[in-house]
């Protein structure tokens, strides 16, 4: 009662002097634990969201690194005890979820001023990020994270259980029914040995322990131990083909599912493709045609990435080239060139994913002003409601593209990343004005308007960032049209059937 009293204190006089920012960083960041934790074991949700405004005014420019990424974690666990308290289920929540946005942002941010050293924080806010993108349909991205958790510690029993219940989810996208069996083989595995691990709480253990016994039991016949070895299909590659595949292994970058859940090197095709397709007859099949551009495009970006990230010495078409220096350490170079290149397709793809579902699903959006922030509005106003009509309880990966477009920056709505308007502001100065690579800032200069200036490193790094969240797209968007095709209401009339065989 003590803590509370001081809190409703603090919270009721905020808008004069902050009284909370005058206690020391490691005070404040007891106080909100306390308040959240303490909210939560009562079921007390006003306090909960009481504790969350407070939060806000909270000064953290006196923080410091490993300050700032507690803050955001327990703000981030705030916001989930919310989603707790105010739902029975993650079912039950909104289709567009306040909490779930930022839960996810605080996350994101406090994996930015993450501690190498903190293992355990790390984990703790790795797994709690994968497991908030399987409850909002971004099933694919929750491996990523799950596996970034696994790789600092081999043992975090949340990590592996969570991995497992994820890859579960991940199977019932899945429409062959070969690759169906691996997903739920390895789901079943990372439960099994999450079992006894010291960071699992008795109940979840029980979760975890139910779900690996019920996968076991729909098929008692099946060889779930025999984690088979596949045919190595690059024995016979180049030395030069060879990296470049295990490198997109190892990146996760093929457009495979199969990627997600093993490395052996039968994963290296791109593989992912749109089903069997009805249209009234007449209807020209235009949709497999749109989503090959789209497909080659991510598959060339990738290239361009590798190829520019990768090559060792200067190409022949740099010779001669007269530039000069201006003190500001510059990078020119087709090398620096391929990666532009490849941050400039991954980032139009997304509008054209907009593009293809316009017409796909008939919403009826002007075609030159369709994009991937507004196709989920009515009449592709993002200042108007969501088109809660397109998605039912079947269409997971299109509630998962919906998801993933707040990762991208619109004026109207907040990103849910913490780096999309960065991302968005390079890709319209490479686009459209002036964008310099370079070795190091000048510490001399301010910083020009007129001239974007990047880190080779750091755009490098976002080059990949949209790699991935390229990949993850393409894949919910072929399971999303799989779903609609296998749900469609029986069309009347002609109906045309259009079959595919391999180019």
């Amino acid at each position: 009662m003590v803590l509370f009293a001081l809190f409703t204190t603090m919270l009721y006089s905020c808008n004069n002097m902050h009284p909370i920012n005058t206690y020391a960083p490691l005070k404040i960041l007891n106080i909100l634990a306390n308040i959240f934790e303490i909210s939560r074991e009562e079921k007390n949700l006003s306090k909960l969201e009481e504790g969350l405004k407070l939060s806000e005014v909270v000064d953290t420019n006196r923080f410091n690194k490993s300050e700032l990424c507690r803050f955001h974690y327990f703000v981030a666990n705030g916001w989930s005890y919310v989603l707790l308290l105010k739902y029975d289920s993650p079912e039950k929540v909104g289709l567009s979820s306040m909490e779930y946005e930022k839960e996810i942002y605080h996350l994101r941010v406090a994996l930015n001023f993450i501690d190498d050293t903190d293992e355990i924080n790390a984990c703790q806010i790795l797994t709690n990020l994968g497991c908030a993108f399987n409850h909002i349909g971004r099933y694919v991205e929750a491996q990523y994270y799950f596996n970034w958790a696994l790789r600092i510690n081999p043992d975090f029993g949340m990590a592996l259980g969570n991995k497992g219940y994820g890859l579960y989810r991940y199977a019932r996208e899945i429409f062959d029914a070969g690759h169906q069996f691996i997903f739920l083989q390895y789901a079943r595995k990372y439960l099994l040995e999450a079992l006894g691990k010291k960071d699992v709480y008795p109940d979840v253990e029980n979760g975890f322990r139910e779900l690996a016994n019920y996968i076991a039991n729909s098929c008692p016949s099946a060889s779930w131990d025999d984690y088979k070895v596949y045919p190595d299909i690059l024995k016979d590659c180049s030395d030069e083909d060879m990296d470049y595949r295990l490198w997109c292994i190892d990146n996760v970058l093929f457009l495979n599912p199969l990627n997600d859940v093993i490395q052996q090197n039968i994963v290296a095709r791109d593989i992912l493709h749109t089903p069997t397709m009805t249209l009234k007859s007449g209807d020209k099949p235009i949709y497999q045609s749109i989503f090959n551009q789209i497909k080659q495009e991510f598959v060339s970006a990738r290239f361009f990435f590798y190829d520019g990230a990768y090559h060792d010495g200067a190409h022949f078409s740099d010779r001669e080239v007269t530039l000069y220096r201006v003190f500001d350490q510059p990078l020119y170079s087709i090398n620096i060139e391929k990666i532009k290149i490849a941050f400039r397709l991954c980032y139009s793809i997304f509008d054209k994913i907009a593009y293809l579902l316009n017409i796909y699903l008939n919403l009826g959006i002007d075609k030159n002003r369709v994009n991937f922030r507004n196709i989920w509005h009515e009449s592709g106003d993002g200042k108007k409601p969501i088109r809660t009509d397109i998605f039912n309880t079947h269409k997971l990966a299109l509630q998962g593209l919906f998801w993933l477009s707040k990762d991208l920056y619109e004026k109207t709505s907040s990103p849910i990343e913490p780096e999309a308007k960065e991302i968005a502001t390079i890709r319209n100065y490479i686009e459209h004005k002036s964008f310099k690579v370079v070795e190091a800032k000048n510490p001399c200069w301010d910083e020009a308007p007129e001239t974007y200036e990047i880190e080779q490193d750091a755009f490098y790094d976002k080059a990949m960032r949209l790699l991935r969240l390229t990949r993850s797209a393409l894949i919910y968007l072929s399971s999303a049209i799989y779903e609609e095709e296998r749900y469609k209401t029986p069309l009347n009339g002609g109906i045309n059937t259009i079959e595919m065989e391999l180019l």
